[in-house]
């Protein structure tokens, strides 16, 4: 808050006013005033002038000194020159009445510009959504066939160990170890999370309320997500195609932080 020194004690008023039109954001308000002549003369206070004036001569009398008392001298002295106050002419509820019609059409124009920019970033933000539903699609296509070279690649190098080993092992076991040791590579259940943070994602925006920070938590858990699967996968397409699938978050992410 930017108010004028004669309205400061109105802070409160406005912080609760705005606090009833946005849940999210940081609000900015200044007041300027252009005041009447009227308002701009200052009162003098006669009986604290006289005050100031009597003591002030008797000092004089009592230190045998004779000058003129200069009056200019004496009207900058503390309160002897007073302001205007609006309370003192009972305006306060007027007052009020055009503070609130002055902030009901401030809010009214801000709003309007806020919908306008809103439908802008709603664009750019599905623009960018689309981005990460193409790399995610690529990734799950490559990873469908990485998947099965991967498998039989791993089946290989256990039997070749086993074998080197002079070793021999059950067809259920084997098959156990290879499930065990495929659940730490296997991202089939990340990227079926993903999708169902997308679909989350896209019905929580076309909410009337305010979902901003819905928004935002969703995007953090669909990070967390495409973290896991480039951590997880070892072929270079596929961890590039996590990367790009960031990139995309990043960008959506700096626009949801602008949405109420």
């Amino acid at each position: 808050m930017r108010l004028p020194r004669e309205f400061s004690s109105w802070e409160p008023w406005f912080h609760q006013k705005l606090r009833g039109c946005f849940r999210r954001g940081k609000v900015q308000l200044r007041m300027e005033i252009l005041w009447a002549s009227s308002f701009k003369m200052a009162r003098v206070d006669r009986d604290v002038m006289l005050s100031y004036c009597n003591e002030l001569l008797n000092i004089q009398k009592e230190l045998g000194q004779s000058q003129e008392l200069q009056l200019e001298t004496i009207a900058s002295l503390p309160g002897v020159l007073t302001l205007p106050s609006l309370e003192e002419k009972g305006e306060t509820d007027k007052i009020e009445g055009i503070f609130s019609e002055l902030l009901d059409k401030a809010v009214e124009s801000w709003q309007k510009m806020r919908s306008l920019e809103g439908n802008h970033l709603r664009t750019e933000v599905l623009s960018h959504f689309s981005e990460l539903e193409n790399s995610l699609n690529e990734i799950e296509q490559k990873w469908s066939i990485a998947r099965d070279s991967a498998l039989e690649l791993l089946r290989g190098r256990i039997s070749k160990t086993l074998s080197e080993l002079n070793e021999t092992m059950e067809e259920s076991r084997f098959l156990q170890e290879i499930v065990i040791l495929t659940d730490k590579w296997d991202v089939a259940e990340e990227l079926a999370r993903i999708k169902s943070h997308i679909i989350k994602f896209k019905s929580t925006g076309e909410e009337a309320e305010s979902s901003g920070r819905k928004l935002d938590f969703i995007i953090q858990e669909i990070n967390r997500e495409v973290n896991t699967v480039n951590s997880k996968v070892a072929d270079a397409e596929i961890r590039w195609l996590a990367v790009e699938a960031k990139a995309a978050l990043e960008r959506i992410r700096e626009q949801i932080q602008n949405l109420e």
